[in-house]
């Protein structure tokens, strides 16, 4: 028997990395499915592995028996067929457009999301789940890296809603002046600017001087704002459209837009 190396395995990791394979495949047939019918089916598949295991620190760990070793175990696993019906009925609806991949999540720590991955957590959908039965996500993640990695579904949400806002950035296409009730107004138009209800938000400032919101929405914003709030030369403007998005340009002064 080969001495200890630092590269054993647990049963359990090598089963995770199994299924989150076998469930790829299975989201991609799921995808295929809703294009055209599945002309073949794979039958059967087994594997046999030569294996040395061991009891370290109370965990079961295994080192892969190399060419000619010799004394080594042997453990076999079989996976069995599965129909088109099976697939479209246990398998994950195809992507849709408003969800986002936990993949495309950058701000999330490797050792969280394969975690998530590795219990059939691939979107933002399906963390929705999660906290609509009542999973205890942390407990989970914190169970599946040994007690090194912990997460919240305060953490995961504010982790995806930032990728999501990243994917649907704010654009500034173009600024007017104009009048308010008896103060200046500026408006700005562009594109995925207010594009959710968040309370407190959007929050704008010039020349680090609060001035009211009184129109948001995706396409168009409008500022209300005291005369002397614009001064001569550029007057730099700043506007929190959200938690995750703030968007920073300058305007002239009134007397040069007029």
């Amino acid at each position: 028997m080969p001495a200890a190396t630092p590269d054993a395995w647990k049963l359990e990791s090598f089963l995770d990395s199994l299924i989150v394979e076998l469930d790829r495949a299975q989201d991609t047939l799921s995808v295929k499915g809703v294009t055209r019918k599945l002309t073949y089916a794979v039958q059967d598949v087994a594997m046999d592995l030569f294996v040395f295991p061991r009891f370290e620190d109370g965990r079961l760990r295994f080192n892969v028996a190399k060419p000619g070793e010799e004394g080594a175990s042997k453990i076999s696993f079989s996976l069995g067929s599965i129909t088109d019906r099976q697939i479209q009925e246990s398998g994950n609806r195809p992507p849709i457009e408003d969800d986002i991949a936990l993949d495309d999540v950058e701000d999330l720590p490797p050792e969280v999301k394969a975690s998530l991955q590795q219990v059939g957590v691939r979107s933002a959908r399906d963390v929705e789940r999660l906290s609509e039965r009542q999973v205890d996500v942390g407990k989970l993640v914190a169970d599946k890296t040994d007690g090194t990695a912990r997460v919240g579904y305060g953490d995961l949400a504010a982790i995806i809603n930032k990728a999501r806002r990243r994917q649907n950035a704010p654009r500034v296409a173009g600024l007017s002046l104009g009048r308010h009730d008896q103060k200046l107004a500026i408006a700005i138009e562009g594109e995925n600017l207010a594009v959710a209800p968040v309370a407190g938000f959007p929050l704008a400032f010039i020349n680090d001087r609060a001035v009211d919101v009184v129109e948001a929405g995706p396409g168009r914003l409008r500022l209300a704002l005291d005369r002397d709030q614009l001064g001569a030369g550029d007057n730099m403007v700043r506007i929190a459209l959200d938690p995750y998005a703030v968007v920073d340009f300058a305007v002239v002064g009134p007397e040069a837009l007029q």
